[in-house]
């Protein structure tokens, strides 16, 4: 069991809250953890009684989860919409599992509400990866769907912000469109990513991608003496020429964001302890 620590001295309820968290999951694998990193999920499942994380890393998950209690109380359990139901289809062998959040019967579309940051108001690769498995288990069992969606809920969204450029989410909560992939191939990405975890459930060593550790490359910044912001970025050191007075050259080291700052299992993770890409 995931051991809760309170650094920040949170008020219990919100302790609470989080270390009764009523996620269960269900099959061999989840939608969510199917398109994440084999890495992560066999580590998890190796050292469940040793991860520690702290109240204030599982805050925004709490509000995400918040969300669907307000979306019974507005009545979402009307004719034809269906709510938060565990959908589960086989594939080589194991059981594929997956909650949408809601889905319009009518409409043919599932919806994911998500709480999220405004730099994600593009959409994300995660999510329609996520969606599109989704999707797939409702075709597997016997639904329809040919339209998704994320409703995402913007908690650094600024009034001031959306006034002053139109570029910027002119609401807190917006609706966006996810792409639809064909049916067949999102059949063969399920069955490439099952393959993927069974392999590492069985002892290969698969390990994150830079984009699973969410890598930013080094890069280099023309700085004017004073200034905070770069007057110009390069992934080189010469593609910023020579600095003139009063400016000079800084190197912005590059890292894996999520190894070093969002991992539960980061403690365990050869990868990261040698950083490399072995074990």
């Amino acid at each position: 069991m995931t051991t809760i620590t309170n650094k920040h001295g949170l008020p219990q309820s919100i302790v609470d809250a989080v270390a009764n968290d009523p996620y269960v999951g269900g099959g061999d694998v989840s939608a969510t953890k199917l398109i994440d990193a084999p890495q992560i999920m066999q580590l998890t499942r190796q050292h469940k009684d040793q991860i520690t994380v702290d109240v204030s890393d599982r805050v925004w998950s709490l509000f995400g989860q918040a969300i669907h209690s307000l979306l019974e109380r507005a009545g979402m359990r009307r004719h034809g919409m269906v709510v938060e139901e565990r959908l589960y289809a086989t594939m080589l062998g194991w059981q594929v599992s997956g909650q949408y959040d809601s889905m319009d019967l009518e409409a043919k579309m599932i919806s994911d509400y998500k709480v999220t940051t405004v730099y994600k108001a593009r959409g994300s690769d995660a999510w329609t990866r996520q969606l599109n498995v989704l999707r797939w288990l409702a075709v597997k069992n016997g639904h329809e769907v040919n339209k998704l969606e994320v409703i995402a809920i913007f908690r650094d969204w600024r009034k001031s912000e959306a006034m002053r450029s139109s570029d910027y989410p002119q609401s807190p909560i917006l609706s966006l469109r996810i792409p639809v992939w064909d049916i067949q191939d999102t059949e063969d990405y399920v069955a490439d990513r099952v393959s993927l975890h069974q392999a590492a459930a069985n002892g290969v060593h698969i390990p994150c991608s830079d984009e699973e550790r969410w890598a930013s490359p080094t890069k280099f910044a023309l700085m004017k003496d004073g200034n905070k912001r770069a007057v110009r970025l390069s992934d080189t050191r010469e593609g910023l020429g020579v600095p003139t007075e009063g400016q000079s050259i800084v190197e912005r080291k590059g890292e894996f964001k999520r190894c070093e700052r969002y991992c539960d299992v980061s403690a365990f993770c050869q990868q990261r302890l040698t950083g490399g890409d072995d074990a």
